[in-house]
């Protein structure tokens, strides 16, 4: 207990703040302090530092290179919006997912009750008690309650679908992948599990952009993404794919090109990803001698440029 660190109020963040190298050139010291009390917090706001260098040695030595208050506030406000249109995006490829499940389905001219039969009676009995967890909670569900009780466990797969979780719903789309020979669609499994992780990290508001320079990616990016984006050069796309955040991102970008067939949905979302890179780039000047941030940002504009042309 003794290495707890003690709770800092508002002039007392803005101080160690300073303690580090960062200035207020940009923003004023009251400025930010507002900024803290009323717009954000200051934990989540000094996440973003790891974006920027330290003097490694002489009497600047661990304090931060070129880092203003400005910038930490600029960034976090990216990550808001980045963070908001991938959530709105992770929804419409849920939606789309199902459509492809069910299209999948009715092409294997199953009834749609025994594919939902078959998939509870091969759960285990670990996920299998899961499953009717959710079921249970979601009895009295405003939304989806009624589903649950006109069908009272006799489900079909559409009207399953629509009360189970979205990661129960990838864990049957695989399931239906193998139990009907889909093959094709196999890599889809992969693309929404990826999703899925994002998806909750979004909802959470957790912060995306905090550590582009990172190399903690977990799984390689998807080789059919990696065609589609031939035109940026492969060592680039090496060096961002090593993050893992920025290869969720880049992911869920390919996911919902490829499953939204909707035109109006595409539309929508292409409108809004133009918008958030005009957003991203509307202070790039303050990151002039940072090479890592300018570079992931045009790497980002560049995919959007290539996936929604």
């Amino acid at each position: 207990m003794k290495n707890l660190k003690p709770i800092l109020n508002t002039a007392n963040q803005i101080v160690h703040l300073q303690s580090k190298g960062v200035k207020f050139n940009l923003i004023s010291v009251d400025e930010a302090k507002k900024y803290l009390e009323l717009n954000n917090n200051y934990f989540k706001l000094r996440a973003y530092r790891k974006n920027f260098p330290k003097h490694p040695d002489g009497p600047l030595k661990g304090q931060y290179i070129n880092l203003d208050f400005a910038m930490l506030k600029d960034l976090a406000i990216i990550d808001m919006h980045l963070r908001y249109l991938l959530l709105q995006m992770s929804l419409d490829i849920e939606h789309f997912a199902k459509v492809r499940l069910l299209k999948a389905i009715e092409n294997n001219n199953n009834d749609g009750y025994s594919i939902v039969i078959d998939y509870i009676d091969s759960l285990s009995p670990q996920r299998k008690r899961i499953l009717q967890e959710e079921l249970a909670r979601n009895q009295n569900n405003p939304y989806c309650g009624g589903i649950i009780s006109k069908y009272n466990g006799c489900y079909p797969i559409w009207a399953f679908i629509e009360i189970i979780t979205f990661g129960t719903l990838i864990h049957l789309y695989d399931f239906c992948i193998t139990k009907l020979c889909l093959k094709k669609m196999k890599s889809d499994y992969y693309l929404l599990s990826t999703i899925r992780e994002l998806r909750n990290a979004a909802a959470h508001n957790n912060c995306f952009i905090y550590d582009m320079s990172a190399n903690d990616a977990q799984h390689k990016p998807d080789p059919k993404m990696l065609m589609a984006l031939k035109n940026i050069p492969t060592t680039t796309k090496q060096k961002r794919f090593k993050n893992e955040r920025t290869r969720q991102i880049i992911t869920l970008l390919y996911t919902h090109k490829t499953f939204v067939s909707s035109h109006g949905v595409f539309s929508a979302r292409k409108e809004a990803l133009n918008k958030l890179i005009e957003r991203i780039f509307h202070h790039i000047d303050y990151y002039a001698d940072n090479k890592m941030i300018i570079s992931n940002f045009n790497f980002l504009k560049n995919v959007v440029d290539i996936l929604y042309p």
